[in-house]
């Protein structure tokens, strides 16, 4: 993609209000630098990693997702969501005596 100052310094030539440069000029314009990434504190997620896994979703009311950010909160050892969920799940199948999963 072209660089902004270069288009603007095209459409100045083409109107006849500064005189003409050439493209190593316009070239040499100072590219801006790009903005440092925040660290978040995490490892990023590696592609692998969902590999053997699959999604559950489910749309219910904002109150489930205060109270397990809640949880998350005061759980130490800050968990992630997918853990919490995990233990919910697993929590869901020992009251219906279905099997439980491992989480590895």
């Amino acid at each position: 993609m072209p660089d902004m100052n270069a288009l603007q310094s095209a459409l100045k030539v083409s109107a006849g209000r500064t005189p003409q440069t050439t493209p190593e000029t316009v070239a040499a314009a100072p590219k801006p630098k790009p903005k440092p990434q925040r660290a978040t504190g995490k490892e990023p997620v590696a592609i692998n990693s969902r590999e053997g896994k699959d999604n559950i979703a489910a749309w219910l009311p904002g109150g489930f997702k205060r109270s397990i950010r809640l949880v998350q909160a005061k759980k130490p050892g800050d968990p992630s969501l997918q853990e919490l969920m995990a233990e919910a799940f697993n929590d869901l199948f020992s009251k219906y005596n279905v099997p439980t999963v491992s989480e590895e």
